[in-house]
């Protein structure tokens, strides 16, 4: 170790930086990775991502967004419907918890993928 003794013994030798509060286990580089999914949602955070999303678009646009229709015939339901019928992807993540995909669906009245695409194939106009 370069410098006199004097300054070697000034300070503790150090063992790097330690998390103990850290949930994540360390890899075999030394990092930490979340193992599930790198966005876990709940109703909370769905919903100030909603708010969040809604607020910057008046910014941009100055338009305000319509509101969710959770029963009914409306056409922006049954669009929504449409659009999710054809959505790829799982409702629940790999420990349990419900996607964002299955949160939107819930919030809009439907309890699965295929209740939207009867919904959808029931009401639309063409």
């Amino acid at each position: 170790m370069p410098g006199s003794p004097i300054q070697n013994n000034m300070f503790n030798k150090s063992t790097g930086y330690v998390q103990n509060d850290n949930p994540f286990p360390v890899s075999s580089c030394g990092r930490r990775r979340n193992e599930g999914s790198p966005l876990t949602i709940t109703n909370a955070s769905y919903e100030k991502s909603n708010r969040d999303m809604r607020s910057k678009y008046k910014s941009e646009t100055g338009k305000t967004l319509g509101s969710r229709q959770k029963g009914g015939t409306g056409s922006r339901r049954v669009s929504f419907a449409c659009r999710f019928a054809g959505m790829k992807g799982p409702m629940k993540d790999s420990k349990g918890r419900p996607t964002r995909k299955a949160i939107a669906l819930k919030k809009w009245g439907f309890g699965s993928v295929s209740a939207a695409r009867n919904f959808c194939n029931k009401h639309k106009k063409s």
